[in-house]
């Protein structure tokens, strides 16, 4: 009797610690070398002013798959749905941060972040960094305003993503090309509001969450994804007259 309940408790701690490939997943969970996402304006509810919850969206995806969701549709999936594409991505960060394997870090960064404000002087971008050390990891780059709104695999999706049109650009890279995507968050100045990056990641993870500002490159940075999909990281330069402003402000996304 105490063997069984002993190989069950071991069994159970090794689910919860095991980590899956951290990958770009469609809505079905399968692994894609890339995806993009637009989702539509919202439509208000007659009478009211508020929006719907359901939401219309184009996706497309390295397997050649390109799809109307539309609610109501065979096969439709919400952007909020806890199985959906999205949920699917960012399941190894929607836990708490000790149930993480030692090999798995992550960087959510905004200047519109939730439950707090970024000074204007970070850069106008938003994202998710996961990485596996010696692996593969992701890099979603998004539009929407306090995204992720909670670790949480049910309440990930803010209300605040419902009224506006967005975008989410979610790309699959090997662990060492996120040496140049750490300097890329550098550069942009990044606002990296919940982080966890072990100390012996790619030190360019690292003082991306310090708040380390990189140079300015010479030039593109091209990055390949897994799937051998070619990459350029860019990074453009507004100019603001707030003069609390320490530094221009950036906004970068591969393209």
């Amino acid at each position: 009797m105490w063997r069984l309940v002993l190989t069950l408790t071991l069994f159970c701690w090794g689910s919860e610690g095991q980590l899956q490939p951290v990958t770009c997943r469609d809505n079905n969970g399968a692994e894609v070398d890339w995806f993009i996402i637009y989702k539509a304006p919202g439509e208000i509810i007659r009478g009211t002013r508020t929006y719907k919850k359901e939401m219309k969206y184009f996706y497309t995806d390295s397997a050649a798959r390109v799809s109307h969701m539309l609610p109501g549709a065979s096969g439709y999936k919400n952007l909020n749905d806890p199985s959906g594409a999205l949920a699917n991505t960012l399941r190894p960060v929607l836990k708490k941060i000790r149930n993480m394997p030692p090999n798995f870090g992550f960087i959510s960064y905004s200047d519109q972040p939730p439950g707090c404000q970024a000074k204007l002087d970070f850069g106008h971008s938003k994202g998710v960094i996961m990485v596996e050390k010696y692996n593969n990891g992701v890099w979603l780059l998004h539009s929407t305003p306090r995204f992720p709104f909670r670790r949480d695999q049910n309440y990930f999706w803010p209300d605040s993503g419902l009224r506006n049109a967005q975008t989410f650009i979610c790309v699959t890279f090997p662990y060492d090309e996120f040496r140049n995507i750490g300097k890329h968050l550098q550069y942009i100045g990044a606002f990296p509001f919940e982080h966890d990056i072990p100390d012996d990641f790619h030190q360019e993870l690292i003082d991306a969450t310090k708040w380390v500002q990189a140079p300015p490159p010479s030039n593109y940075r091209a990055l390949t994804s897994t799937g051998g999909q070619r990459f350029l990281s860019i990074a453009k330069q507004v100019k603001t007259t707030d003069p609390g402003n320490k530094r221009p402000r950036t906004t970068g996304k591969p393209y």
